[in-house]
């Protein structure tokens, strides 16, 4: 990914050619509207039922994925740790870390050492759809991230990091590469890369149908009415 002179973000991960994006078009999104935008477009099964915990419960994780997947090991690899720090290196703005770990996944994938190497790359966040430590620590960082559960527990000979820059299952939902993520604190969506724009097109007009019926409410229009009015709940 890079930024060019106009301003725009332009990610080529995963999607087999560059695709731009202007971050402004995320403001005001959220898990809701992504997710009835996509039953609109008839394309399902890309929201998750997992609730996912937040170090700070007021941020949300929202960018384009960078995809990660752990194991289980029972000794530690000739280099630990190598692919997870490459793929944290390697990040760029609007970029979330998406890691997987299985449900037999016993240690801690991300703490605060690696959410100071996440700020320092500029990525936007972490999903970890596994166990982390140091939450205090991450929230203080600021570094938005989601997580499973939490465990003291190093990852060191427990569980490793096999594969980067493939396919992830989060929350039961698949993740690619360059695939939009949001994860608030009503749960995850996850948008593919090719139906991005679209998407993000019509999710801007319903919220701007959703804050002229919320005026329209305000000013005593019967909740009836206004979706007759507007379309939208």
């Amino acid at each position: 990914m890079s930024v060019p002179s106009s301003g725009k973000l332009v990610s080529s991960r995963g999607t087999g050619s560059a695709m731009s994006i202007n971050r402004t078009e995320w403001s005001g999104l959220f898990s809701g509207v992504l997710s009835d935008i996509l039953d609109e477009l008839g394309v399902f099964g890309q929201a998750s039922t997992q609730q996912f915990k937040h170090v700070d419960p007021d941020t949300r994780i929202i960018g384009l994925a960078a995809t990660a997947r752990a194991v289980p090991v029972s000794t530690p690899p000739r280099e630990p740790y190598a692919k997870l720090l490459g793929a944290i290196d390697s990040l760029s703005p609007a970029e979330v870390l998406v890691l997987s770990a299985p449900e037999s996944s016993t240690s801690s994938l991300f703490g605060g050492l690696l959410a100071t190497a996440v700020a320092q790359a500029g990525g936007a966040g972490a999903l970890i759809d596994g166990y982390i430590r140091d939450a205090d620590e991450v929230r203080r960082i600021g570094v938005p991230t989601a997580f499973r559960g939490s465990s003291p527990l190093d990852s060191f000979g427990r569980d490793e990091v096999v594969e980067t820059g493939g396919p992830v299952s989060i929350g039961g939902v698949t993740v690619r590469p360059g695939d939009f993520v949001l994860c608030d604190s009503d749960g995850l969506v996850v948008v593919p890369a090719e139906h991005l724009e679209q998407v993000l097109d019509l999710a801007a007009k319903k919220l701007t149908r959703e804050s002229q019926m919320r005026a329209a409410l305000k000013d005593g229009m019967g909740v009836a009415t206004a979706f007759q009015e507007f379309g939208v709940l």
